[in-house]
């Protein structure tokens, strides 16, 4: 009679829906201080998760509170200067030496846009490539310095979509750390159970779930999956339209596809074995889907995600309002209008930016989770001809998904607890509503687009509750 037949409580069948995901050594289960080490070390990354979501969510409630006055949305001069101090420079009297050098500066280096326009992008005017083009253009000049050299250009005035605030550092690194910490939550939860000493029993239902079990549950079915596709759904009809779309949440979706498969979920799944079979490939059907998705929205952010600049327009013109801005223009009002170059979303570096910027740091995780899905397939290639010994010495090194993608989030743990000590660093930072502006030289005239200066927190008109809870539930 085999082991599984001995089981006091659970029938065979039953058994499978007992397993825990980690089947332990008990060289290692019965060891007291295998089990603190291990659990430590998860607790230490849960830790340092809770250490990041602590200090975002404090400095979201502070850029909520700035203090807005003079730069309401309902302010007649919000479509010209946004909510940037734009006005206050732009109206400074330029020093035509330095803005000679400013604009030489400014050419050579718009790189990323069409022939004919030029941008601002970072706080001292343009970044530089190369040592040659550093010693010609040193970026000695601050950036009210620069905005006042644009004395005279006329301002566009303009409305913004909600695709204008895509991509914020702080949303870009939340989508990633709370996939990261939604994982090392239930792989501690599995863990755990794995050094437990209780007797299996049969399985209860919906009684085996703990409220931390309900509650990662309710958190990856409403947000990165049931709003994500809606979410998604919209995106798709028009992208410009779209908020911040989290294009890692496929890695929960996989998640829960090998989770359920394991106590307490799969007891507390309906249906017999069969049902069960087609709730996890279902899953993971979704899942495939989702990166998929995924893969086109990064498309659709191709030029926001690289340095080749935005193609979205996020803004749209207003021409009844062109004629009495500020600043003369030789070209026609309709001119002005039909190019779209001037209406695209900006980045925008300011002297305390963390070096690893977050929309970078969305896409490489992106692409190292797929690596991670792929693993088990790469080690069933390895193992596809290979002696029986060798397939069980694959098998030990051949964890599953929820080992590698705990790996991966302490790696991702790591830098994102970096970013939060920068925020506490820079809490008192000295920036002051600089942002991003788009030019035409031969029409002289300029666009500014929202400043990005408190992640476009500081916001209010713009869906600024819905936009935050679409953050947190990583949808």
């Amino acid at each position: 009679m085999d082991a599984e037949s001995r089981l006091p409580s659970c029938s065979r069948d039953e058994n499978l829906d007992c397993r825990a995901e980690f089947k332990l050594p008990s060289s290692i289960r019965e060891s007291t201080v295998s089990r603190y080490v291990i659990l430590a070390v998860l607790a230490i990354g849960l830790g340092l998760a809770a250490v990041f979501f602590g200090v975002t969510m404090a400095v979201i409630a502070r850029y909520v509170a700035t203090d807005n006055t003079g730069f309401e949305p309902e302010n007649p001069e919000f479509a010209l200067y946004k909510n940037s101090r734009f006005k206050e420079c732009y109206n400074l009297v330029p020093d035509a030496t330095n803005c000679s050098a400013i604009r030489s500066g400014l050419g050579a280096l718009a790189t990323r846009i069409p022939e004919g326009f030029g941008y601002v992008d970072r706080y001292n005017g343009w970044n530089t490539f190369t040592g040659d083009e550093y010693h010609a253009h040193p970026p000695i000049y601050d950036w009210c310095q620069i905005v006042s050299c644009f004395n005279g250009f006329k301002i566009i005035p303009s409305t913004a979509r909600p695709s204008a605030t895509i991509l914020s550092t702080m949303a870009c690194w939340w989508a990633v750390m709370m996939t990261s910490a939604s994982a090392l939550g239930h792989t501690g939860k599995q863990i755990w159970a794995a050094f437990s000493k209780k007797r299996q029993k049969p399985c209860r239902g919906l009684k085996e779930l703990s409220i931390f079990d309900w509650v990662l549950l309710a958190y990856d079915i409403c947000g990165p999956i049931f709003w994500w596709w809606l979410s998604f759904g919209q995106f798709a009809a028009d992208p410009t339209m779209s908020t911040t779309l989290a294009i890692t949440t496929w890695v929960t979706t996989w998640k829960l596809a090998s989770v359920v498969r394991f106590h307490p979920y799969s007891c507390a799944l309906p249906g017999g074995r069969r049902a069960k079979r087609n709730i996890i490939w279902a899953l993971h059907a979704m899942t495939v889907l989702q990166w998929a998705a995924g893969v086109y929205v990064m498309v659709v952010y191709l030029g926001d995600l690289s340095y080749q600049g935005s193609t979205l327009q996020s803004y749209d013109c207003v021409a009844s309002r062109i004629p009495d801005a500020p600043g003369s223009t030789s070209c026609s009002v309709a001119d002005l209008c039909s190019k779209a170059t001037l209406f695209r979303g900006a980045e925008f570096t300011y002297e305390d930016t963390y070096y690893v910027g977050g929309r970078y740091n969305l896409i490489a995780y992106f692409w190292i989770w797929t690596l991670m899905a792929l693993m088990p397939f790469i080690f069933l290639l390895m193992t596809w001809k290979a002696k029986e010994d060798l397939r069980d010495t694959w098998r030990v090194f051949n964890p599953g998904p929820s080992v590698y993608l705990t790996f991966a989030s302490f790696i991702s743990l790591a830098y994102a607890v970096a970013y939060a000590v920068n925020l506490v660093q820079t809490w008192n930072s000295p920036r002051d509503r600089e942002g991003p502006f788009t030019f035409h030289p031969e029409c002289n005239a300029l666009h500014v687009p929202l400043s990005p200066w408190r992640d476009y927190f500081d916001l209010g008109e713009y869906a600024r509750a819905y936009r935050i809870a679409k953050m947190v539930f990583n949808a």
